[in-house]
């Protein structure tokens, strides 16, 4: 049986500051890829797992437009099954998300892992 991680809430709780371990992974068809991320302070649930989409976000390697200053942020995942087989996914969905949304909208899975006293 797995060990069940204690979830203490008096670690968050009355402007309590804990760490957090979170396990994000995102997903399009049949490509995968896979973060952990630390998030500090006293939020609990899914303002943790948003922060740390956000967080996996601001780390994302940026990319040049072509002829341009802006840029923008790209994922890469891989096929579990034949890991030489990659899809780069660039912060440019057609229907308009950008950002923390726009990485939100391939998350298939969040947990958090571990929590710690800060």
């Amino acid at each position: 049986m797995p060990e069940i991680m204690n979830y203490d809430p008096n670690l968050t709780c009355s402007g309590s500051m804990a760490s957090q371990t979170v396990r994000l992974t995102f997903a399009l068809w049949q490509y995968r890829s896979q973060a952990e991320v630390i998030i500090g302070g006293n939020c609990t649930g899914l303002e943790v797992i948003s922060a740390a989409v956000g967080s996996v976000y601001d780390k994302l390697e940026q990319r040049s437009i072509y002829n341009s200053a802006d840029t923008y942020a790209v994922l890469l995942m891989a096929d579990p099954n034949d890991p030489t087989q990659t899809l780069e996914c660039g912060d440019d969905d057609p229907d308009g998300a950008t950002g923390d949304d726009w990485l939100g909208n391939m998350l298939i899975a969040a947990e958090i892992i571990a929590i710690a006293p800060r």
